[in-house]
């Protein structure tokens, strides 16, 4: 635990339970969901295990929602933080990486809980989730942050990476309705 200052919390950082308030259901908002847990990739030596999850929606090229990250390693203290979604956002419809055909969404976001003295609140930064179509999914999740929190950017590929990008329950071929 990190005594306050540098914009670390005086406590353990606290993700929401839900990782944020469940996202409107419409035909005109997109919802947006990822877990992933496991080792970043490539691998990274200053994180050996980490956990991002994030919920929230995307409604006329913005983004609400939060995202929670927590990353440890071996010799060192297990770092926290939670992000606020909010602003205008990227909605890719039909884009090609990982070799599929897919959907990606690009999330603006601002630390706003952290216990990384390093990595303080108000820092800025984005998610860049991917959600492949079809029965064959590799899904990616990209942090990148400014450079205070670069230690945090990190980039997750493989089995225990789920990205969900819905309109109304259905894939995302559009930006629009």
């Amino acid at each position: 635990m990190l005594a306050a200052g540098a914009g670390a919390s005086a406590t353990a950082v606290k993700c929401p339970a839900a990782a944020s308030t469940a996202p409107p259901s419409s035909a005109v908002a997109v919802q947006w969901e990822f877990s992933q847990i496991g080792s970043p990739t490539p691998a990274n030596p200053s994180v050996s295990s980490s956990w991002t999850r994030g919920s929230g929606s995307w409604s006329a090229a913005r983004a609400t929602g939060t995202i929670c990250s927590n990353d440890s390693a071996a010799a060192a203290a297990t770092r926290e933080l939670v992000l606020a979604v909010s602003g205008a956002s990227k909605l890719l419809p039909q884009t090609t990486r990982l070799g599929l055909l897919g959907v990606a969404i690009v999330l603006p976001v601002t630390v706003t809980a952290t216990n990384d003295a390093a990595c303080t609140r108000g820092t800025a930064g984005s998610v860049t989730l991917f959600a492949s179509y079809y029965a064959v999914h590799r899904d990616s999740i990209a942090l990148h942050f400014a450079p205070a929190c670069a230690d945090h950017d990190l980039v997750f590929t493989g089995a225990s990476v789920h990205v969900l990008i819905a309109r109304d329950g259905h894939q995302v071929n559009s930006t629009s309705p």
